[in-house]
């Protein structure tokens, strides 16, 4: 009898051994740093053991460097000092990125510009002492706001007018992401998420099938849609990120370049792109956008796709996400 019940201990313990070694084959250990950068909590996974926590260590570094020298409020920043009466950049990775911006900006017919900062500011955005200007002083900044304002010439970033002043918060929480991706892939690393506050990349495919991204309710808590992507960035732009109340209407800081008041069409615009850096410019140039215009202009732009939230609730994809979302039914 004695034999018999060390037998069956004796297969209950090699089942268990299998099956654990079986899931850890199947299912192995992520490794998962969470930082406070960029004004916002910033996660990297990596499905992998112990071996690979100097690489995410690594790609935090990067993301911090982006974060220091891209902060227009950092007196250090080469952008604090071009927004400086008549100041002049010839940093080539900023230059790189206003190429890019203002090249969206034109794309998309002046929805996407980085010269709102003095807008931002009057709005207290920055200082966190919010006021509602009135529209007296908003029309006054409206003359230097403009991305034609802002000119690249022989490898130096100008502007036309000394206040001019730029802000590349729309897209290098982006280009961080991308730059991040580039040293995990540098190190042979085919499969990570990075979130950097709802900027998400998606890179590879998490135990054998595509990331599922979940899309957050602008109004609530929650869910509202599900994404499954491989190698995507995935960018939200919504009217809850930044904002300040009075007399019971929500002031949000995703302006309207072309009136400086913020932009009313959208409550939410999810981009999705191979590229995090376009993701996040487009995510804003959308949201100022009527829904219309919206959707014509991803249809037209190579490489986009998107789920728009209107400011009345409505959910609209681009076509080329049909078999790639699942709304809620609570959002249809």
């Amino acid at each position: 009898m004695w034999k018999r019940v060390l037998l069956l201990i004796t297969i209950t313990i090699c089942l268990s051994v299998t099956v654990y070694i079986i899931k850890r084959y199947r299912y192995p250990e992520v490794q998962k740093q969470t930082r406070l950068v960029m004004s916002t909590y910033c996660t990297i996974q990596i499905p992998g053991k112990k071996d690979v926590i100097p690489v995410i260590e690594k790609a935090f570094e990067r993301i911090e460097e982006i974060d220091k020298k891209f902060n227009v409020l950092n007196p250090e920043s080469p952008l604090f000092m071009f927004n400086q009466g008549n100041g002049v950049c010839t940093d080539k990775e900023i230059l790189a990125l206003v190429h890019t911006a203002l090249q969206i900006g034109r794309d998309s017919e002046g929805s996407f510009d980085i010269s709102v900062h003095p807008l931002m500011k009057m709005w207290g955005f920055y200082s966190g002492e919010y006021k509602i200007p009135e529209k007296e002083e908003i029309d006054e900044l409206l003359t230097i706001v403009g991305y034609e304002n802002v000119i690249i010439r022989n490898d130096t970033l100008l502007k036309t007018f000394s206040n001019t002043a730029i802000d590349l918060g729309g897209i290098a929480k982006g280009y961080a992401l991308r730059e991040a991706v580039s040293i995990l892939q540098k190190s042979c690393i085919t499969s990570a998420l990075i979130d950097a506050g709802g900027d998400i990349y998606a890179l590879g495919t998490f135990r054998g099938k595509p990331w599922k991204i979940g899309i957050r309710k602008p109004r609530g808590d929650g869910i509202f849609a599900d994404l499954e992507l491989s190698d995507y960035g995935v960018v939200t732009s919504g009217d809850y990120e930044r904002f300040f109340e009075k007399e019971g209407i929500v002031y949000h800081h995703i302006l309207n370049p072309k009136t400086g008041f913020p932009a009313r069409s959208m409550t939410s615009v999810t981009v999705i792109c191979k590229d995090p850096v376009r993701a996040d410019a487009w995510s804003t140039a959308l949201f100022v956008m009527e829904p219309q215009q919206a959707l014509h202009t991803i249809e037209k732009t190579p490489d986009l796709e998107a789920v728009l939230i209107t400011s009345e609730g409505k959910v609209l994809c681009s076509s080329g996400l049909t078999d790639n979302v699942e709304i809620s039914k609570e959002a249809k």
